[in-house]
């Protein structure tokens, strides 16, 4: 029949097919996309807890690495509404390097010094020529520990908590393949700058959550971890550099108005940066996209939707003098009539098979390399929007060519055969 082989104004009918389902695609791309932008990923690298306080500021030689002190942590610690509150404590340390970890430095260094300007070669001369590495040495507390990134087996706190033991970060900390500075089992013997001494059993790998960590460009550098006690005894600095506090469901509210009287009334120069604030900067950065996509969303489905019913009704109207001749050798009105609502149809499954195919092999590279490339979004595979489409769609297919004929056939067969 020819109309498997044509559309109605030759054309041929893949590109029926390709130009409905590109309509499709592009809609339910265009709601992945939107769907795509994560909150909790966005808040995971600027905010660790519902609600952080510090006071750091942007220049290194301004900011207080103490500035929650003993008495804001016991307000804090009274918090009703709170369900666990944890403390990230900082002193800079110097490490001597053991021959292994020298070697890790000059292969890091062989690396990358090319691209160092010269006060970063400088830094590392000076490291080299002491031989000792800069220490970010952090105290935490148990809900902080469980906020750690591991690499390799994790150890419980129980264990950890003894004071026995230390973490150490790892170089080349997002590269395809990190650099260890230690082995699990090592002995990290620490000096401390107040005449301390001890040694401590390396007992794993772990990152710091970024918003949590040492907020400063450093390169030469370790982050040791021991719990929150043994820093205390080792440093006797009961103030901490960070408090994280989460909020039990649904009291968010309730916490931010308890910092506000009780800490923030006393002392102003205290950040508090909340899960509140967060998701409204989030809204801000993502309500263009939902404003766009949904305008975008409402014209391309419309387009599309118009397309079909445009192709739908040509098919009929421009195959008058045929239609008539099908009902001259035989073929009923009502056999006309379905053929061609089968033929829509046709156009509408053909057209959703290509859209999805296009959606499942095609949008994740499309969208992921393009307008998907944010740190926070995270694809989504979806075809619930073509889906959507398919009721309007099928309504389309079914009452227009049966309208067009009936519409037709008003006119006699002789009329109609004429005509061209």
């Amino acid at each position: 029949m020819q109309a498997w082989k044509l559309s109605a104004v030759g054309i041929p009918i893949g590109l029926i097919f390709g130009s409905i389902a590109l309509s499709m695609v592009v809609v339910n791309c265009i709601v992945m996309l939107v769907q795509g932008y994560d909150f909790d990923s966005y808040r995971k690298v600027f905010l660790a807890s519902d609600f952080q306080l510090d006071q750091m500021t942007g220049s290194l030689s301004n900011t207080n690495f103490n500035g929650i002190t003993p008495e804001i942590k016991e307000i804090l610690d009274e918090c009703p509404d709170s369900a666990k509150t944890g403390y990230v404590y900082y002193s800079e340390e110097t490490h001597k390097m053991e021959p292994e970890l020298l070697k890790t430095w000059e292969a890091f260094a062989d690396k990358y010094e090319k691209n160092w300007n010269d006060y970063e070669k400088q830094v590392w001369e000076e490291a080299k020529a002491s031989n000792t590495v800069s220490v970010h040495f952090l105290g935490i507390s148990e809900s902080v520990f469980d906020k750690l990134e591991w690499r390799g087996e994790k150890c419980s706190w129980d264990t950890f908590k003894s004071g026995n033991y230390v973490l150490v970060d790892y170089g080349d900390k997002y590269a395809e393949h990190p650099v260890s500075y230690y082995q699990t089992g090592d002995i990290f013997q620490m000096d401390y700058k107040n005449g301390n001494k001890k040694d401590y059993e390396v007992i794993g790998e772990a990152l710091m959550p970024y918003a949590l960590d040492y907020p400063y460009a450093d390169l030469i550098y370790i982050t040791v971890l021991v719990p929150e006690d043994e820093y205390i005894t080792q440093t006797g600095n009961e103030s901490a550099m960070y408090a994280a506090i989460d909020a039990k469901k649904g009291e968010d509210k309730q916490i931010k108005e308890y910092i506000d009287k009780n800490i923030l009334k006393e002392n102003d120069m205290i950040n508090v940066f909340s899960v509140l604030d967060m998701k409204e900067s989030f809204q801000r950065y993502v309500s263009k996209y939902y404003m766009i996509g949904s305008f975008l969303v409402v014209i391309l489905a419309f387009i599309g939707i118009m397309n079909f019913f445009n192709t739908t009704a040509t098919s009929v109207i421009s195959r008058k003098k045929e239609l008539a001749l099908l009902e001259v050798v035989g073929m009923t009105k009502k056999q006309i009539s379905k053929m061609l609502v089968a033929e829509g149809f046709l156009y509408l499954g053909g057209a959703f098979v290509i859209a999805v195919l296009l959606i499942v092999f095609g949008a994740k590279q499309i969208l992921v390399n393009t307008l998907g490339t944010a740190f926070f979004f995270r694809l989504h595979l979806t075809i619930v929007p073509c889906v959507l489409m398919i009721p309007i769609l099928v309504g389309i297919a079914y009452v227009i060519p049966k309208y067009q004929f009936e519409k037709m056939s008003r006119e006699s067969i002789v009329e109609r055969i004429r005509k061209e």
